[in-house]
């Protein structure tokens, strides 16, 4: 099995490689760096369709994306380069050589409604170029029939110079004594790479097809989501409660919690994990080495 994995050297293509390596299959990659093709995606975004065409992979799996919230709001174009004109290219390809196409979203298109859970069917609301850039590469991702659309929260470990992932700037902050002030009022179902890897896998190996929410069984505030995993680490002294700032340069979606319920209809093999196992596995990879200060 032949698997072409796009955004290789992020957090969820640095877990997503080891678990396909792991199932013994062949793994291509594509990233700016460090990967077999070196592309600029945002450059040179149409070569994307060569390499499927030449690689002709069994399945893509594309983990790239323009993630920054301001930078999609200062380089529009950009964000629509990478997060929907990309996947309208894969999803071109990969009808020719008829590939399983994973296009990993967002859970960012849902607002003023707490620690409600969004079914897949619930209406989104685009409120930021970030929203509206994934949610065109969505449907442009369903064009083929043969492609799954994930939304979720993914958090975990990047290791990459100047750029923490939101759980290594909590760790940094925490072990150096810096008080974090968590938001109560911005909600999440955030579930690591290590759970969400495994449940792909399924996924992949059942090819659902369609729309699929991969998160964690309770929805919790970024307050409390920090303050339970600065708890384990004994820590919790320095998170400290806050609201969202209204007044923002970027408007936010901040009820992103989703509704499991269809995905837990599906899997056989794995279970969805609680926020709590979520935090335990993101402490238990910490503290077995998985976060290298840099």
């Amino acid at each position: 099995m032949k698997v072409l994995l796009l955004g290789s050297t992020g957090m969820l293509g640095q877990a997503l490689y080891k678990k396909l390596k792991n199932k013994q299959m062949r793994v291509i990659t594509i990233a700016r760096s460090k990967s077999d093709y070196n592309v600029d995606l945002i450059v040179e975004s149409e070569k994307i369709i060569n390499i499927i065409k030449m690689e002709d992979p069994d399945i893509v799996i594309n983990a790239a994306a323009l993630v920054n919230l301001q930078v999609c709001e200062d380089y529009p174009e950009k964000a629509y380069l990478l997060n929907a004109r990309i996947p309208s290219f894969i999803a071109e390809a990969c009808k020719e050589v008829k590939a399983f196409f994973v296009q990993i979203s967002t859970d960012h298109y849902y607002i003023k409604d707490g620690e409600s859970k969004h079914k897949e069917s619930d209406d989104v609301y685009l409120v930021n170029e970030y929203a509206r850039t994934k949610f065109a590469g969505e449907f442009f991702a369903l064009t083929y029939s043969e492609s799954l659309i994930v939304r979720t929260n993914i958090v975990g470990f990047r290791n990459k110079q100047n750029k923490p992932t939101f759980i290594e700037w909590i760790i940094d902050s925490l072990e150096n004594k810096k008080l974090i002030f968590g938001f109560q009022d911005f909600y999440t179902s955030s579930i690591d790479v290590y759970h969400f890897a495994d449940i792909l896998m399924e996924l992949i190996e059942k090819k659902i097809t369609g729309i699929i929410n991969v998160a964690s069984e309770n929805v919790l505030s970024k307050y409390e989501f920090i303050y339970r995993l600065a708890t384990l680490l004994g820590k919790e002294k320095y998170v400290k409660r806050s609201k969202m700032n209204p007044l923002q340069s970027v408007k936010r979606a901040d009820s992103l919690g989703l509704d499991v319920t269809k995905l837990k209809d599906i899997l056989v093999e794995n279970s969805i994990p609680s926020s709590n196992q979520v935090i335990q596995k993101l402490v238990e990879e910490y503290k077995e080495g998985a976060f290298r200060e840099l």
